[in-house]
């Protein structure tokens, strides 16, 4: 293992069952109920090389990424777990930073569902970490009006420096729908949550006519007790808007048109240097469970990722 992604998806796979759910995961560590068992490794995504093979697909040296890799240093795989990575003299880092699955992710919700008109407003809560950067700029590129969400003044700098037009900080701004009308008093017609929780709800009382709302993530709600959580209240607003929700997930888009149309956009402008994305780097694979924890407590800065 070369690197891993640390991603706030990985809370709920690691849920305690609502029922008692059998060890079924594969080899590559794949949690088919969508819950690592106990006493085994949690997984990522991940990059590395081949140290030795007995597939004819790989060789030892080759470059290769896993969607589901595990926690540790080796680990084996059968050959239609992994990936070869073609070797463009771009660092491993790359494929789970700047061309990995969370600026798919934003490229996926924004172009694929956001459908974005030039002039457009758009809102992106956690604006400064591994998806919304990229949807900010893939936002600014495409000429719409950008607001950030993001949860500190050096966060609120930075994703100003990325070209948001506008960026509010929800822990000093008071009432959020207040704040947020504030900032887009004509509106939002798209809405990138990230967040879930109060944030959305507040969204929802100032989305447009025929708004669309991409359902990224909820780390506002994947380590609360649903029980006792307040929930979503404004959804009536959004019937007689004819707004769209949709949620989004990346892995079943993979090998799509739409993934080759973003290694194609991506890399361009890449190689441009018209894309800033900022890593949170931890070394050593001992660290990956506080980068984890991290993500919840808003510790970290930009896309967090692991080195072995």
């Amino acid at each position: 293992m070369s690197a891993i992604s640390i991603d706030p998806h990985l809370r709920r796979f690691i849920e305690e069952p609502s029922e008692k759910v059998p060890d079924t995961s594969d080899g590559a560590g794949l949690p088919t109920q969508f819950t690592f068992p106990l006493g085994k490794p949690i997984s990522s995504i991940g990059v590395g090389k081949v140290a030795a093979s007995a597939s004819p697909l790989f060789r030892a040296g080759d470059q290769i990424r896993a969607e589901y890799f595990p926690w540790e240093k080796y680990a084996v795989f059968p050959d239609t777990a992994i990936t070869p990575i073609r070797d463009t003299g771009r660092p491993l880092t790359d494929y789970v930073g700047v061309l990995g699955m969370t600026p798919f992710t934003a490229y996926l919700g924004l172009v694929g569902v956001g459908a974005p008109t030039a002039g457009e407003t758009l809102l992106v809560s956690a604006a400064s970490g591994a998806v919304g950067q990229i949807a900010v700029q893939l936002g600014k590129a495409r000429g719409l009006r950008v607001i950030g969400v993001v949860g500190s003044d050096e966060k609120a700098d930075y994703v100003k420096s990325i070209g948001a037009d506008a960026v509010l900080n929800y822990k000093t701004c008071g009432d959020y729908a207040s704040a947020i009308r504030k900032l887009a008093p004509e509106g939002v017609d798209i809405y990138f949550d990230n967040v879930g929780g109060e944030l959305l709800d507040a969204v929802l009382l100032n989305l447009n006519t025929r708004a669309r709302v991409i359902i990224c993530g909820s780390i506002a709600t994947y380590s609360s007790d649903k029980a006792k959580g307040a929930g979503v209240k404004n959804l009536d607003t959004i019937i007689t808007k004819e707004v769209t929700l949709k949620a989004i997930f990346y892995l079943p888009h993979m090998g799509t048109a739409i993934e080759k149309d973003f290694f194609q956009e991506m890399t361009a402008l890449v190689e441009q240097e018209k894309i800033k994305y900022r890593l949170d780097v931890r070394d050593g694979l001992e660290s990956a469970p506080q980068a984890l924890v991290d993500l919840f407590t808003g510790a970290n800065f930009g896309k967090v990722i692991v080195r072995a």
